[in-house]
């Protein structure tokens, strides 16, 4: 089957602006021992003007001309070990032409026919890759009946799996082939990790073998693993006394789970991400997507200082995963009128600023982990 779609993308061109060379607000002074809140805008971003229209590569097509490579030192480098800076000042007003000249790519699983049918259902979803600020769509994966989702990028950028693991894919070649693996990548990117009723096991990702289970206090569904390769956090639902809670545990299998405090606004929290440094956490808050520290020295493993993203902009009940430099988050913006079981677009927020874009296009995206951060094409 021929794919069809097209994707409307929307350039900034704002004559005479000087992008490259605006740097945007100042980030506010942080709280004593804790992150600084977002900035505000200063000004007005850049004026938007037509929307292009960009075929979509055939699965197996040749990718188009490659537009030359953003200069340094935005463009973004997938350093090992990673170094976070979220609260970092804006470097040019405009996010979509940040996102631009850092080269970020995003793997999307996105359902390429259209909105659902009379029925109700969605077409199956397919991968695609894209440039950060939404242009440069190459088709990954053409499969009309077979859902295609979940692609979760390992922390080197080298490979990434989808399907919870079922394949994996060069992401440079983006050759794929069959893999038996899990969620959760380590830190090495050589082995997966999920939770079973037996405790925590780890798989190689290149020959499949099985370490012996590490024995947990509970089976829980683990969806990170710190940069250390130390603490693995979840979400538990009624657990302590609470409806939603975001918790911790050791990697090892020592000590107990530990649950990290609720978001004072106390609604349906869940879906927790480590920035990829380990210092930071996103979650879904109930009412917004917030950002505090993780420190497990700590007795509730954070210092208690929250920062909320602007809900007016993000939507209702995002969810996110991180940039590698952790400047940027994405996430699914569903809107405020809307229903977490409709699928809708997915959006890129600056932790800085609260400045957010849209990358893809409304009702087509997948939900929740249906996207992961690629690094920028060499």
């Amino acid at each position: 089957m021929k794919a069809r779609w097209w994707l409307a993308c929307v350039v900034a061109a704002a004559a005479g602006a000087a992008m490259a060379a605006t740097s945007g607000p100042a980030s506010a002074a942080p709280e004593a021992g804790g992150p600084p809140a977002p900035a505000a805008a200063a000004t007005a971003p850049a004026a938007v003007s037509s929307s292009v229209q960009a075929a979509v590569p055939a699965a197996g097509a040749a990718p188009a001309a490659e537009a030359p490579a953003p200069a340094a030192p935005l463009r973004a480098r997938w350093e090992m070990p990673p170094v976070c800076d979220p609260f970092g000042r804006p470097r040019v007003q405009d996010l979509r032409e940040e996102l631009r000249l850092t080269g970020y790519r995003l793997v999307l699983a996105l359902h390429a026919e259209g909105p659902p049918g009379k029925d109700g259902q969605y077409p199956p979803r397919d991968l695609f890759i894209l440039g950060a600020d939404g242009t440069v769509l190459r088709r990954l994966t053409e499969t009309p009946d077979k859902d295609e989702r979940v692609p979760r990028t390992s922390p080197d950028g080298r490979r990434f799996t989808y399907d919870y693991g079922d394949f994996v894919v060069d992401a440079r070649t983006l050759a794929s082939r069959p893999a038996r693996a899990g969620y959760v990548w380590t830190p090495d990117g050589r082995r997966t990790a999920a939770c079973e009723k037996r405790g925590i096991v780890y798989m190689d990702i290149d020959t499949g073998k099985e370490s012996e289970p590490v024995k947990v206090p509970r089976k829980v569904e683990i969806v990170d693993l710190s940069c250390d390769g130390k603490w693995f956090i979840f979400e538990i639902r009624d657990f302590m006394g609470q409806k939603y809670t975001i918790d911790f545990l050791a990697a090892d299998g020592s000590g107990e789970i530990r649950k990290l405090p609720n978001h004072p606004k106390s609604g349906g929290e869940c879906h927790p991400a480590f920035s990829p440094d380990g210092r930071w956490m996103c979650w879904n808050s109930g009412d917004s997507l917030s950002v505090r520290r993780f420190d497990p020295s700590l007795p509730d493993g954070t210092d208690g200082k929250i920062v909320t993203l602007p809900k007016e902009k993000l939507g209702q009940d995002p969810c996110g995963r991180w940039s590698h430099c952790g400047r940027y988050i994405a996430f699914v913006k569903i809107p405020h009128a809307g229903s977490w079981r409709v699928h809708s677009p997915v959006g890129i927020v600056r932790v800085a600023d609260g400045e957010t874009v849209v990358i893809s296009p409304p009702g087509m995206a997948g939900h929740h982990w249906d996207y992961d951060w690629l690094p920028p094409e060499e």
